[in-house]
């Protein structure tokens, strides 16, 4: 659950000159994810189910805390400091986080503030309806460089943020399944490769919503490396108020707890290291290459890239000119005065600038026409279809 980092080597004005550091990143680049988190839910009429990828440079540690007072009992999983980076109530209300770029978070002095907003959502709260009224009346300092997303039994889930523009900015599910990585919902549709990798195996129709897809799905995104590996990996049931935990991305073996049967007891902290007998060694995954890539391109039919050849125009600097070309398997772009960039089908319109520079999203009408493109990077900007390459 750690960060993204966006670095520029130049700075200027204008909306030409936006449109070209914007377009084929060379100037603005995406930098890798190393330290990452995933975090996705998915749900039918009958199962809820959380997933989460938590990639860092430590072993992992779980623990339960019984209810007492008027507080919920709870698991919490996270480190050896106590911080909860995830976490699922008695009530089947669940949480995990992921570090985005930080922005300019303040506090509003009208509104109370406490020193970890998260668990006293956790403590009190058993819908995600009631988790977000905690945030809309109280500052939480972590939105400054975090995101959260909720879940409950009933299916609902949301991402909670903080826009520097807008404020406290709320992402609800639309569908059976929701995602979220290290960059902001809003305000452009970006996706790193990580999330579109998810996206592409929970997307059919035909997935069972159980505990074997949304393991697929994590074991398709786990991280290696030096900079950081997926020490852990939890799914929660919402419904069955059960805990699923892999161990450093080994996917062959799984250790689950009754979250009922564990709070009748008395509270207790286990090592990951220690429950599970067949985990590999941090030294091996330190030691891999760090993971860049997560296997998003798909293969498109000739004609379905032909038809996005043309000359396209950005709606924010008429006079540049973007040409679009068929390239081997993929489209090329060529922008004024830059060189070209490869573009790579990860959907039947949806394009990512290689190596992972941001993604293209091509608008088609109904009749099959192209109408135009959309840059997704920092913000989403729309280029619209002028007419055909020579």
């Amino acid at each position: 659950m750690r960060s993204v980092n966006w670095t520029s080597s130049t700075t200027t004005s204008g909306p030409k000159t936006a449109w070209i550091l914007l377009s084929l990143g060379l100037a603005l680049t995406i930098g890798p994810v190393v330290e990452a988190c995933a975090i996705l839910t998915l749900h039918d009429d009958a199962t809820v189910l959380m997933g989460n990828n938590e990639d860092w440079v430590e072993p992992g540690v779980i623990w339960f805390v019984p209810g007492k007072r008027g507080r919920f009992g709870r698991v919490n999983v996270g480190f050896r400091d106590d911080f909860a980076q995830g976490s699922m109530n008695e009530k089947g209300l669940s949480f995990d986080a992921a570090v985005v770029p930080d922005v300019d978070w303040k506090s509003d002095p009208s509104k109370p503030s406490t020193k970890n907003l998260l668990e006293k959502i956790m403590n009190e709260c058993a819908t995600v309806e009631e988790a977000i009224a905690v945030f809309e009346t109280h500052n939480c300092k972590h939105l400054a460089r975090s995101q959260f997303m909720f879940a409950d039994a009933t299916g609902n889930s949301a991402v909670v943020a903080w826009l520097p523009e807008s404020g406290l900015s709320v992402e609800r599910i639309d569908g059976n399944h929701q995602i979220v990585t290290n960059t902001r919902l809003q305000p452009s549709g970006y996706r790193c490769q990580r999330f579109t990798r998810a996206e592409q195996v929970l997307a059919s129709s035909r997935v069972a919503v159980s505990l074997d897809t949304v393991a697929a799905a994590l074991e398709s995104i786990h991280q290696h490396g030096p900079g950081a590996f997926t020490s852990y990996s939890t799914v929660y049931d919402l419904v069955a108020k059960r805990v699923f935990v892999f161990n450093l991305a080994n996917f062959d073996e799984v250790v689950s707890f009754d979250l009922n049967e564990e709070l009748a007891k008395k509270p207790r902290t286990l090592k990951l290291a220690k429950v599970f007998t067949n985990s590999p060694a941090i030294t091996e995954l330190q030691q891999a290459p760090q993971r860049q890539e997560y296997g998003t391109r798909i293969v498109l039919a000739e004609d379905l890239l032909d038809r996005y050849a043309g000359i396209y125009v950005p709606t924010i600097a008429h006079e540049v000119q973007v040409r679009v070309s068929r390239h081997k398997d993929g489209l090329r772009v060529e922008n004024p005065n830059q060189p070209s960039a490869f573009l790579f089908p990860e959907s039947e319109v949806l394009f990512r600038i290689a190596p992972d520079r941001g993604q293209v999203t091509f608008k088609v009408a109904a009749d099959g026409k192209v109408e135009g493109l959309t840059l997704h990077k920092q913000i989403d900007i729309f280029a619209k279809r002028v007419g055909d390459v020579d």
